[in-house]
């Protein structure tokens, strides 16, 4: 039961993110992607060097760095700032959604690479993702009220910024579904290179520290090379988005009880119950968000939908 509930605490934690996430950005000039990152690299770097110093970690390959660490750019970067993109343009709760057809991806790759069976509830379950997220994506399109209505906030100069009205466009539906989907196969395919990597060095915690040091890495190149460092500080640690940073610390608690779940329970119902996560979004979002996020029975059917495919597609 002690897995369970890690794991069930861990979904809520990654549904109540993706509110947060949602909520910052009506006063921010970026989607929390740093801080974000940067919680999650400080936790897991003191994790690691915990876990070394009392000698409860395998010896780190080569090639198993190598694939953590793509994994993590794959994942932690470009699938959380496509998805926290999608966030901004459709809401927490169908982003969430159209993230969550990932496993498509990753089961695919693992029948094309490790010689994986694709069996009947496998196959079930994927059209039921698709057949879920083809229906949200028409949902979404018939839209022009999911974007981020933003709220003046001051600038380092002391001026404001305050964007509205171009999110609500139709246009912005479709980058939205672009980006939330892109996020899906970035998800799918990083999973499947941490697969491959847990393989090679049997350490979820060494996945975990590595992949987000390359992918706090990434976030800061554009910034280094444009200059814009200074901004990228200010914007984070003189001017706070408390939204933001709740958001890297729920994201980080959700990781952590994802992966000590698997130490009390079978990875199976790990999978099953994890994949609640859209569902967690959707009742958050609606206790917390109330009016802002526009949710309808075809939203929950929807999303009802994905969840039950993935659960589908990991039977054997």
């Amino acid at each position: 039961m002690t897995g369970e509930v890690f794991v069930l605490t861990g979904a809520l934690s990654f549904g109540a993110s993706n509110v947060a996430i949602r909520r910052g950005m009506k006063t921010a000039r970026d989607d929390g992607v740093f801080i974000s990152i940067f919680i999650s690299a400080i936790t897991f770097m003191v994790l690691i060097i915990i876990l070394h110093l009392n000698r409860l970690l395998p010896p780190l390959t080569l090639r198993g760095f190598s694939l953590f660490a793509l994994a993590g750019f794959l994942t932690s970067f470009t699938g959380r700032s496509l998805h926290y993109a999608a966030i901004r343009l459709l809401g927490p709760s169908r982003a969430t959604s159209f993230r969550y057809s990932s496993p498509i991806i990753t089961i695919c790759l693992a029948f094309l690479f490790l010689s994986e069976r694709f069996s009947i509830f496998q196959f079930v379950g994927a059209t039921t993702v698709i057949g879920g997220v083809w229906v949200l994506s028409k949902e979404v399109l018939g839209r022009i009220d999911l974007g981020v209505a933003q709220t003046p906030r001051s600038n380092m100069n002391g001026s404001t910024s305050l964007s509205v009205g171009s999110n609500t466009s139709m246009n912005n539906s479709l980058v939205g579904i672009l980006y939330a989907l892109g996020a899906a196969l970035s998800f799918g395919t990083g999973h499947f290179l941490r697969k491959l990597g847990l393989m090679e060095v049997p350490s979820p915690f060494w996945g975990l520290a590595i992949g987000t040091i390359v992918a706090l890495l990434a976030v800061v190149v554009r910034p280094l090379i444009k200059g814009e460092m200074n901004i990228l500080i200010y914007n984070n640690f003189y001017t706070p988005q408390w939204f933001f940073i709740l958001a890297g610390f729920l994201m980080t608690i959700g990781q952590m009880f994802n992966y000590i779940s698997i130490y009390f329970t079978a990875v199976s119902i790990v999978v099953v119950l994890a994949s609640s996560e859209p569902l967690a979004t959707l009742l958050i979002s609606r206790l917390i968000m109330k009016g802002e996020e526009p949710l309808n029975f075809q939203v929950i059917a929807c999303s009802g939908a994905v969840c039950l495919g993935v659960i589908l597609m990991i039977l054997k």
